[in-house]
């Protein structure tokens, strides 16, 4: 049986001659949420676990650019998917604006999120910066491009990536990484590590237990303080 809850309630409005920002709140009740879906195009993204808390609460900063303030909340109607919806022990959130025949001007919704901490997390997200930390769960990250940090995590991290910056620190889990492009800094690890890289320097530095470079591509190596084996493959 499903259950669907969204609650959206816009709380600002700025608008400006050649587009503007308008920023909704949804909130969701966490009580049996074991599973947490992000599937978002550009824009930032912000997800934080906050000890106590007893439901989803997400910012939605949507940025248009290029229409006039009477057309901001006609755009929105048209093109805008937001929303943030249950299904048994599943929440799902979807962050997008669509592709239109008349588009002009530049469009991303920025998110900023605030969970539970005990939350699996399965994130898709498209470009723009991503922040995650402080989550007692698993984590998959599906990363299209821009800057990723990853942090204090009690739990399994995998994170498939195109370009960009990746930081993963303070894991209690194993940690796999299968990257495009960009640096990847991997520090603080309380389990295994393994790396396949396109490009870009990989460094890795505090790992209790084993590390596998599948593919390290082009650019540095820097592998210290492992207590495990190390395995260079490619």
């Amino acid at each position: 049986m499903k259950n669907t809850l969204t609650i959206l309630s816009t709380i600002l409005c700025i608008g400006l001659a050649e587009g503007g920002t308008i920023t909704k709140k949804l909130e969701l009740p966490a009580t049996d949420i074991k599973n947490f879906e992000v599937d978002c195009g550009a824009g930032f993204l912000k997800v934080e676990g906050i000890e106590g808390k007893n439901k989803i609460e997400v910012e939605a900063e949507i940025e248009i650019s290029g229409y006039s303030v009477d057309e901001l909340d006609d755009f929105i109607e048209k093109y805008v998917e937001l929303s943030l919806n249950k299904s048994d022990n599943r929440a799902v959130l979807r962050s997008h604006i669509k592709y239109g025949k008349f588009y002009r001007g530049n469009r991303h919704i920025n998110l900023t999120i605030k969970t539970p901490l005990n939350m699996n997390l399965n994130i898709n997200d498209g470009s723009g910066f991503t922040e995650i930390k402080n989550i007692t769960g698993n984590l998959y990250v599906d990363d299209g491009s821009g800057e990723l940090s990853v942090e204090k995590i009690n739990g399994d991290v995998k994170i498939d990536d195109g370009s960009g910056k990746i930081s993963v620190t303070d894991i209690v889990g194993n940690v796999k990484i299968d990257d495009g492009s960009g640096v990847v800094n991997i520090t603080n690890i309380d389990g295994n590590v393994k790396v396949s890289d396109g490009s870009g320097s990989i460094n890795i530095d505090k790992v209790s237990k084993d590390v596998t470079i599948t593919e390290s591509g082009s650019g540095g190596l820097t592998i210290r303080n492992v207590n495990g084996k190390v395995e260079k493959n490619d």
